[in-house]
C-alpha cells in the first residue's frame, strides 16, 4: 500500500531512503565511499520502492553523489517528473583504508580502538561525529530553504544513522542501532520545532516492518 500523504498542513515532511543492494552489501564488506553500482536485485528493489511511492506527494529530490543512491533517487525521481539534486553532503561514511574490507574486520579495528564508536577514525577517513556535522550542514539547509515542503533524500545507512542522532536527538552510539533496509524509507515530521517520526524502515519490497539492530 503506498503512504500516499500529501503534507495537507504543508509541514516539513522529510522522506529518508537508502539506496538499494549492491555486490558490497551481499557480501557484507564495507562500502563507504567506494562507487560501485546497485546489483540486479538492487535495481529491482529501486523500481519496487518507486512504484511504492509513486502517488506520493513529492516537491524534492536530494542524492547523495554515489552511483548506488543516485540510481535509487533516479527510479523514484522517473515517477515525479523531478531532477535529482546532487548533494556532497550526503555522501556515506568515509571509512579509509577499511572501505572494501569485511564487516568482522571492521569490528575488530573498532575493538582495537577501544573507544567510542562516535570518535572512532579509520586510518585516511573521518569519525562519525564528523559525519554528524555533515548531516547538520544539510539539515541546516533543508530547514531554511524547504519549508512546508516534502523532501525526499536518498543517501547510505552510517549517513541516514548520523542524522538520525540529530532528528531524534540521540547519541551517535543509540542511532547506530537503528537498522535500515535497502531501498526503505523512513518518515519524518517537522512540526513546532520537533522532528515526529511517522514511519521506520519501510521496505516494500521485503514487506513492510520496522526493524532494529546493527
Amino acid at each position: 500500500m503506498s503512504p500516499g500523504f500529501q503534507n495537507p498542513d504543508r509541514l516539513l515532511r522529510l522522506i529518508l531512503v537508502r539506496h538499494g543492494q549492491t555486490d558490497a552489501n551481499l557480501k557484507r564488506v564495507l562500502q563507504g565511499q567506494s562507487d560501485g553500482p546497485l546489483n540486479a536485485t538492487g535495481l529491482q528493489q529501486a523500481e519496487t520502492l518507486a512504484r511504492h511511492l509513486k502517488d506520493s506527494a513529492i516537491d524534492q529530490i536530494f542524492s547523495s553523489p554515489l552511483r548506488r543512491a543516485q540510481e535509487t533517487a533516479a527510479a523514484i525521481a522517473l515517477h515525479h517528473g523531478l531532477p535529482v539534486k546532487t548533494e556532497v553532503l550526503l555522501r556515506e561514511w568515509n571509512c579509509g583504508l577499511l572501505d572494501g574490507v569485511p564487516a568482522e574486520e571492521f569490528r575488530k579495528k573498532l575493538q582495537e580502538h577501544n573507544g567510542s564508536l562516535s570518535l572512532f577514525r579509520p586510518e585516511g577517513g573521518e569519525t562519525l561525529v564528523e559525519v554528524q556535522q555533515r548531516a547538520a550542514e544539510f539539515l541546516g539547509q533543508l530547514t531554511a530553504d524547504y519549508q512546508g515542503q516534502t523532501v525526499l533524500v536518498c543517501s547510505h545507512g552510517d549517513f541516514m544513522r548520523a542524522l538520525m542522532s540529530l532528528l531524534q536527538q540521540i547519541k551517535i552510539e543509540q542511532a547506530s542501532e537503528i537498522f535500515f533496509e535497502n531501498a526503505s524509507y523512513t518518515i519524518l515530521d517537522l512540526q513546532n520545532g520537533h522532528w515526529n517520526l511517522i514511519e521506520l524502515n519501510q521496505a516494500p519490497g521485503i514487506g513492510e516492518r520496522i526493524a532494529s539492530g546493527h
